[in-house]
């Protein structure tokens, strides 16, 4: 009983410290009045508006026209928020706010157990502080980060908690536990199927190798293996149940018990597609190009910030906040598996952790808790042979925590900008650091547009915009769109020409046909259109016919709206690159010159950015001088009005633009210049035949398609 107390004490703590520092970005986001929306603070992840919308659609009975909503019972993160906002009456916008740090927390409560488990509860505690903070974790679950990252990471530590307790106290019942959770696991976090795969098998050849005559060797195989099956969830709960009973209260021989969980790991492989699944997240980010019914499209997940390549000291210092922690964990890890084999079973969270050279930064997020317990646990290590002397026994092991936990702790705080010995040192202890802070996904103003843009419209509607803002767009607007955060291969190549496009009947008509084709079908549009009788057409042609002016696009019983965000200037060169590409052979068209920065006056040139300017000569002052083509001064009147000042200097060059109301300028080539973006957003320029304007706000501007 005094153990059990401990126990509760020490997680109550742990949780405690987890919770409050997550709550740190709250603390610092209240004070800046354009991150609130009806009094309250908005969230800082565009991905948590899929689940705040399917929330809103269980609760309110909103987005029913919304094809890719129509499932969402399907997705957990989305049902526990309707629930509880039905049953603590707390409105949705609060609870996608505070949701990640009250959750994400609970990681610590395995960690702790783990500890427990291997009668060390100093160790799991020390591990949990540090893991409950960890740099990549941390990033990913506080407050405000809504998203099934709150879930992905702290499951995966109960499901290795319950296979450690199963196979070291050869327990029944932690195996059912085991298997309830990994039910549970893809409901909350679907994409997470391939680190189960992985645990669940290494577990399976662990057992094999070190208690192969044992008999809890074949229950657990046969339990675990009925639970990763790929069939109705009802069927494997009742299965799982049954399984329990039986093993407890039947005795087997070994032999058929062989047998038995032989036949139920044969279902498993096959039902689940494990290799196919392992293999496609693998491709999936690590192939540039997407291929479809012949086509090659680029791949989004080489363009995704969080998916790109990045420093090995970045990857180290995300996983255990340091290069030198992160050191100090492996070591201790195979510390950690020589002294107990059955650890090998986290392997795979050090593997997806390490994906992330490959995969980017998101998979870090994986390894930072078993990396946190196999770094405290090397200072025990060293510990041990001052058993008898617990202040050192003790000690040691709380030096080693603060020497870990520090980095962390500076990296969402800040700490010592300016301090030279730090900096030179950071990319081994990266004590120097900025505090890690983003703003919302959506300011205030850029959400008012998007409440007018309900009020004129229906709910059956569609904007074609990038797919960074599918997600609040459904939230906020309550209408739908063509791509999103979720579906966004291969027609971010259509979206991408839209925008692109110097030619408005394209614009206009690609985007009828667009949404024209999804609603019918409810499927990827581009291979549709693209494809004809199982063969790729010729894309530049067809993108020719329906450019034309003649070309009869298809009647919609609703209305289309082009949006376009002014941040979208930030991303806007990632996006033509979807379709500055021939979609038949795969070959990149020629790149285009795009440059945006702040813009000001020093002496007698200007700058954007660093980029000095001779506005007399009209010469960027780079290389031997790049000539000027055109000067466009933009600003905004006291009245709200645009006004365009235009001056040609000469009939080559880069196109400067000028935007005076946002203090930032712009250089490009025509192919920019006369993009659909530009001319709508910057301009206002448009063809009053096809479009027409909705909103005209300085941060969003919204076109209907005629």
């Amino acid at each position: 009983m005094k153990e059990k107390r401990l126990v509760l004490i020490l997680i109550i703590l742990a949780y405690a410290f987890s919770y409050l520092i997550h709550l740190h970005w709250i603390h610092w986001a209240s004070n800046y009045p354009q991150f609130f929306w009806n009094s309250q603070l908005m969230i800082n992840n565009p991905d948590g508006y899929f689940f705040g919308s399917g929330a809103q659609k269980l609760v309110y009975g909103m987005h029913s026209d919304n094809p890719r909503l129509l499932d969402v019972l399907h997705y957990g993160t989305a049902v526990i928020t309707a629930y509880l906002v039905k049953f603590f009456h707390i409105s949705i916008d609060t609870l996608m706010l505070y949701l990640p740090a009250i959750i994400s927390s609970i990681v610590v409560i395995p960690i702790i157990l783990i500890g427990k488990l291997y009668k060390n509860l100093v160790w799991g505690f020390l591990a949990a502080l540090i893991a409950s903070i960890g740099w990549s974790y941390y990033n990913r679950t506080l407050a405000g980060y809504y998203d099934t990252d709150m879930f992905s990471a702290s499951l995966t530590m109960f499901i290795l908690y319950f296979i450690l307790a199963a196979i070291k106290e050869k327990s029944l019942f932690f195996s059912v536990l085991a298997a309830f959770t990994v039910i549970i696991y893809p409901w909350l976090y679907e994409q997470g199927l391939s680190i189960v795969y992985a645990m669940g098998i290494i577990a399976f050849l662990y057992l094999l190798i070190f208690h192969y005559k044992d008999e809890f060797t074949y229950k657990f195989i046969a339990v675990f293996s009925f639970a990763l099956m790929d069939i109705f969830w009802v069927i494997k709960i009742i299965g799982i149940v049954a399984l329990f009973y039986l093993f407890k209260y039947k005795k087997f021989k070994l032999k058929d018990l062989q047998i038995l969980s032989g036949i139920l790991f044969i279902g498993f492989f096959l039902t689940g597609d494990v290799l196919g699944i392992i293999l496609s997240k693998v491709l999936s980010y690590s192939t540039s190009i997407k291929k479809a019914e012949g086509l090659q499209f680029l791949n989004v997940n080489k363009t995704v910030r969080e998916a790109g390549h990045i420093p090995w000291y970045i990857i180290f210092d995300r996983i255990s906040g340091s290069t030198l922690g992160f050191l100090i964990s492996v070591i201790g890890y195979i510390l950690l598996v020589k002294k107990y084999k059955e650890f090998i079973i986290a392997l795979p969270l050090w593997a997806i952790g390490f994906f992330a050279f490959i995969g980017g930064l998101r998979f870090t997020v994986y390894a930072v808790p078993i990396a946190a317990l196999s770094g405290v646990y090397f200072f025990f290590y060293i510990s041990e042979k001052y058993k008898n002397n617990k202040k050192f026994f003790y000690g040691i092991p709380i030096i080693g925590t603060i020497f870990l936990i520090l980095p962390n702790i500076t990296h969402i705080y800040g700490c010592c900008e300016n301090n030279k010995f730090l900096a030179s040192i950071e990319k081994i202890y990266p004590l120097k650091s900025y505090p890690y802070l983003v703003p919302t996904v959506f300011n205030k103003n850029e959400v008012e547009v998007l409440n007018k843009l309900k009020q004129v419209s229906n709910p059956k509607d569609y904007v074609i915009t990038w797919w960074d803002y599918g997600y609040p767009i459904w939230y906020y607007a309550n209408v739908n769109t063509l791509i999103d955060g979720g579906k966004h291969n291969e027609d971010n190549f259509l979206v991408s020409k839209i925008l692109t496009t110097s030619n408005p009947y394209l614009a206009a008509n690609l985007s009828k046909l667009s949404i024209k084709v999804y609603i019918d079908t409810n499927k990827t549009v581009a291979p549709q259109i693209f494809v004809q009788n199982n063969k790729p057409i010729d894309v530049a042609e067809f993108l020719m016919k329906v450019g034309n002016e003649n070309y009869k696009a298809p009647k919609l019983n609703r209305d289309v709206y082009l949006m376009f965000p002014y941040r979208m200037f930030n991303i806007f060169p990632t996006v033509s690159v979807f379709s500055n590409r021939n979609l038949n052979t795969g070959k990149k068209y020629k790149e285009h010159f795009f440059y945006k920065s702040r813009v000001y006056k020093k002496g007698p040139l200007i700058y954007i950015g660093s980029v000095p300017i001779d506005l007399q000569e009209g010469v960027v002052l780079i290389q031997n001088g790049v000539p000027i083509k055109k000067i466009d001064i933009v600003g905004y009147g006291k009245n709200g009005k645009l006004i365009v000042k235009r001056q040609k200097i000469r009939n080559n060059g880069l196109n400067l633009i000028i935007l005076e109301s946002y203090k930032e300028a712009l250089l490009v080539d025509d192919y920019y210049y006369n993009s659909t973006f530009i001319q709508m957003f910057v301009f206002e320029n448009y063809n009053k035949k096809l479009f027409k304007p909705v909103i005209l706000n300085p941060f969003i501007k919204i076109y209907k398609i005629k």
